[in-house]
């Protein structure tokens, strides 16, 4: 009687094991992984609201519609400065993405690019009002003439890339007294500061981006935007990720929904913050040029 009993029980126990082991595989089966989208604050792009799932913007805007494609995976959003992006996707070792960046040879060497995902319109040199004759008191500027002269502190945001031409002009005097980098998370709101401030001379950014960063600080009656000679090309900007195996497929995966997506009036729709009805016309033929061609290709 008791080695019956005994052999009842050691059966019971053997099938919770064996329910319990069903259940831990099933759960890890169930489980996904969970990609981070990391994220600089640079309005209209990023909207940031002090919370890393707070943000609104163009950019994230796109990343909700890969989200509702990619359900295969959780996603977390993540606010940091531009250098941690780039450490990020150099480290390879987690599911990491990003969905606003320029492309450049050193960037391809660890990081996977989609297609074109969007188009910011030209950049802009910001300088004082008050300063415009020293600056030669046109609407156009030339940036590496500005650089020569030393008596002008330039400040730029550590990390970007404008462009090629824009990049090498940069770097060409990177390292002259009168060139700061700044390090921020808030790329747009540090170097209107700054400027303010007087702690430099001029910066250089999107257009939109500082003019809405001057906005939200009360100088946008003090702060004057000027072209840029040297660069009059819209940047192209992709989702990126590791240059691993898993950040290839993500890519891919990310491609084909950009190929559905772009074409579409409700993609086109989410770059409204960058145009208005006097550029619309131009910012189209750009977006059909620079983002909806490729999508054939």
């Amino acid at each position: 009687m008791r080695k019956s009993i005994f052999m009842r029980k050691n059966k019971f126990i053997a099938l919770c094991l064996a329910c319990l082991s069903v259940f831990i595989i099933a759960k890890n089966s169930w489980a996904k992984d969970t990609v981070m989208w990391g994220h600089n604050c640079i309005p209209p792009l990023y909207v940031c609201d002090g919370d890393g799932d707070k943000v609104t913007g163009v950019a994230a805007d796109i990343e909700n519609i890969i989200f509702e494609n990619l359900k295969e995976y959780e996603h977390q959003r993540l606010s940091s400065n531009v250098e941690r992006l780039i450490d990020n996707l150099k480290t390879q070792d987690m599911f990491f993405c990003n969905v606003a960046m320029a492309k450049n040879p050193e960037r391809e060497k660890f990081a996977y690019f989609s297609i074109p995902a969007a188009i910011v319109p030209p950049i802009h040199i910001f300088i004082r009002k008050d300063d415009h004759a020293i600056f030669g008191g046109a609407d156009i500027v030339s940036l590496e003439n500005s650089l020569k002269n030393t008596k002008l502190k330039f400040g730029y945001p550590a990390s970007r890339s404008f462009g090629k031409e824009i990049d090498a002009i940069i770097k060409t005097y990177v390292n002259e007294p009168n060139v700061s980098a700044s390090y921020s998370s808030a790329a747009a709101d540090q170097p209107m500061n700054l400027l303010i401030n007087k702690r430099i001379d001029y910066t250089i950014g999107g257009y939109f981006a500082l003019k809405i960063a001057a906005k939200k600080q009360g100088i946008e009656d003090k702060i004057l935007p000027l072209k840029v000679s040297e660069n009059q090309d819209y940047l192209v900007l992709y989702v990126v990720a590791p240059k691993n195996d898993w950040g290839k497929t993500i890519i891919d995966k990310i491609n084909t929904i950009l190929k559905k997506e772009i074409p579409t009036q409700q993609y086109f729709d989410l770059f409204k913050p960058f145009y208005d009805d006097k550029t619309k016309d131009d910012f189209k033929k750009q977006y059909d040029e620079l983002l909806i061609k490729p999508t054939s290709k």
